[in-house]
């Protein structure tokens, strides 16, 4: 597998920000990606983030992933996805059983971003 790269880019509002991920989010660099969400979160009303150029995720990556979201809208800001998710997210979904869960009790029985938020 290939190293994770990580790449925040400013939006134009002003208020919200887009990381694009791109080689692979797994147990040995999920924590590179938390400390990354934990330094934009208090500076951003919004954060996207692009998985397309992602080529694997394991449950790790989910997780903190997740977790990121959870945080934001505790906050009362917004987290989504920006494009497509990769297959290789979608299979993960799928082999953990998420795929199956269409809200999420974090967000006010919204449907999940991994569920319904997303492409």
């Amino acid at each position: 597998m290939s190293e994770l790269i990580i790449r925040p880019l400013a939006c134009i509002d002003g208020n919200s920000i887009e990381i694009a991920l791109a080689g692979s989010l797994c147990i040995e660099n999920a924590a590179e990606l938390q400390q990354c969400l934990l330094a934009q979160a208090p500076q951003t009303g919004s954060i996207r983030l692009n998985l397309v150029e992602l080529e694997a995720i394991d449950l790790a990556g989910l997780q903190v992933i997740c977790s990121a979201c959870r945080t934001m809208l505790g906050a009362g800001k917004t987290f989504s996805f920006a494009g497509k998710l990769p297959d290789t997210a979608k299979e993960t979904l799928i082999k953990i059983g998420l795929q199956r869960q269409s809200s999420c009790k974090h967000n006010n029985e919204l449907p999940c971003i991994w569920c319904g938020g997303a492409q």
